[in-house]
């Protein structure tokens, strides 16, 4: 994406609503799947312990990571499985 000279506007994206969150906050692997980033939370499970996600540049290693409304407002966060897929997801 980036290295074709890509920028936000192309990146696949993903829009939450209020009805995503529990408690206002949704979970890695939640947030993996609801993004089709994954086929299953065993997968986005094994992915997170084997050192393959990151999220906003900072790689995430703990399972129950949450990802607040605040976080997910404004630009979002930019989700990274792997070396080349890259995956936007916002609260709209």
């Amino acid at each position: 994406l980036f290295s074709q000279g890509g920028d936000k506007a192309n990146m696949p994206t993903t829009t939450l609503t209020a009805d995503d969150l529990t408690d206002g906050a949704v979970a890695v692997l939640d947030l993996m799947l609801k993004c089709g980033l994954v086929p299953s939370k065993k997968e986005a499970r094994r992915l997170v312990e084997q050192g393959g996600v990151e999220a906003d540049g900072v790689k995430i290693t703990d399972i129950t990571r949450t990802f607040t409304a605040d976080e997910l407002s404004g630009e979002g966060i930019i989700l990274k499985k792997g070396k080349k897929v890259y995956h936007r997801a916002l609260l709209g």
